[in-house]
C-alpha cells in the first residue's frame, strides 16, 4: 500500500464499523481475563505487528 494513500468518503462507514468490532472484542477479552490495559495494548501491538513485518494485504478483488 503506498503511502500517500487515503481512505475515500464512501470507507468511513466500513472503517467506523471494523473499529467497534475491535474494540468491543478487546474489552470482551480484557473482561474475561482480567487484565490490565497493558495486557491488551500488547495483544493489539502483536496484531498490528503482523501488518507491519509481513505487509500482509487481502485483496478481495483479486479473488
Amino acid at each position: 500500500m503506498a503511502s500517500d494513500w487515503e481512505p475515500k468518503e464512501e470507507h468511513q462507514a466500513i472503517i467506523a464499523r471494523s473499529l467497534e468490532f475491535i474494540f468491543d472484542e478487546l474489552a470482551e477479552l480484557q473482561e474475561a481475563l482480567h487484565c490490565p490495559n497493558s495486557f491488551i495494548v500488547e495483544i493489539a501491538n502483536k496484531v498490528i505487528s503482523e501488518y507491519k513485518t509481513n505487509q500482509i494485504t487481502i485483496r478481495r478483488d483479486e479473488e
